[in-house]
């Protein structure tokens, strides 16, 4: 006969708020609702993986981060958080930006006041559905890749080093990727789809803005931002912009919708209609 802890070696959250505060294997046997003024989950410890199990923790008035990763001083390193939904917290959805290594999956966030999902370097955010929250996916060298981010009051993905591939990004009040912070390292933005960001109209947003040096934005379709689709601010050069396609800019009389200024490393811009031939395959489309 085996033991129950051989069935289910893992470990049960059946309230909140819960710290897991050793490494292993956790998971929710329900929909769980928080508190005022608390954390729904804090994780303390490395090596810890939590399965939401498809369910959700849900947030109340004034509660504070749905799941929280310990902070600068302990980094938590190896956690995985996948399979379920964070909902309606005063703080970010689920907090792990101090964490190495941390991966977050198969995840919905929605109506949290903060980030909808962050980590720190080494990590990966994938498969993940984010809406109507403060900030959307926020990195640091790490990767993003298939997410939907839409309706958030900041920005859609922030990216400092790392990758963000094959996202859409929808309606963010600023704009839709931003690529830049202190991280040395170029960022890879590579065939994501774009549509209706920067609608706070501010010159500093665009569909795609770049303040860093020495990224590849590469393969994107940018569609109906404000100001400009894909804007790299001049203090930064030696950004490659190849392949994108940037449609129907709002207020395109600001800035044109691929703003290019500086010493970048640029395809071709090819604005008027016809038939596209094999000499310039790495052209950028403007229309």
């Amino acid at each position: 006969m085996k033991s129950l802890s051989q069935i289910e070696p893992r470990t049960p959250i059946a309230s909140l708020p819960f710290t897991i505060a050793s490494p292993g294997s956790y998971y929710l046997t329900g929909n769980l609702t928080g508190l005022a003024g608390t954390n729904g989950i804090t994780v303390t410890s490395g090596d810890v993986t939590l399965d939401l199990n498809g369910f959700a923790l849900l947030g109340v008035s004034n509660s504070a981060t749905g799941i929280q990763v310990a902070g600068a001083a302990n980094p938590c390193t190896n956690v995985a958080i996948r399979n379920g939904t964070v909902r309606g917290w005063g703080g970010s959805g689920v907090a792990a930006y101090y964490a190495v290594n941390a991966i977050v999956e198969h995840l919905t966030a929605s109506g949290n006041q903060g980030d909808g999902i962050n980590t720190g370097t080494g990590g990966l955010v994938r498969d993940c559905v984010v809406s109507s929250c403060g900030g959307g996916i926020d990195v640091s060298a790490s990767t993003v890749r298939d997410c939907t981010v839409s309706y958030c009051t900041n920005y859609g993905i922030s990216v400092a080093g790392g990758s963000v591939s094959s996202c859409t990004v929808v309606n963010s009040i600023w704009s839709g990727i931003s690529v830049g912070g202190s991280s040395p390292p170029g960022a890879l933005i590579m065939d994501n789809t774009c549509y209706g960001n920067n609608t706070a109209n501010s010159s500093d947003n665009a569909g795609i803005y770049v303040f860093s040096s020495g990224n590849r934005i590469e393969g994107n379709h940018v569609s109906w931002s404000y100001n400009a689709g894909i804007y790299i601010n001049s203090a930064y050069q030696n950004n490659v912009v190849i392949r994108n396609t940037v449609i129907s800019t709002i207020n395109g009389s600001n800035f044109a919708p691929l703003s290019l200024p500086g010493s970048q490393v640029m395809g071709p811009i090819i604005s008027t209609s016809g038939f596209i031939t094999n000499a310039n395959p790495w052209a950028n489309f403007s229309f």
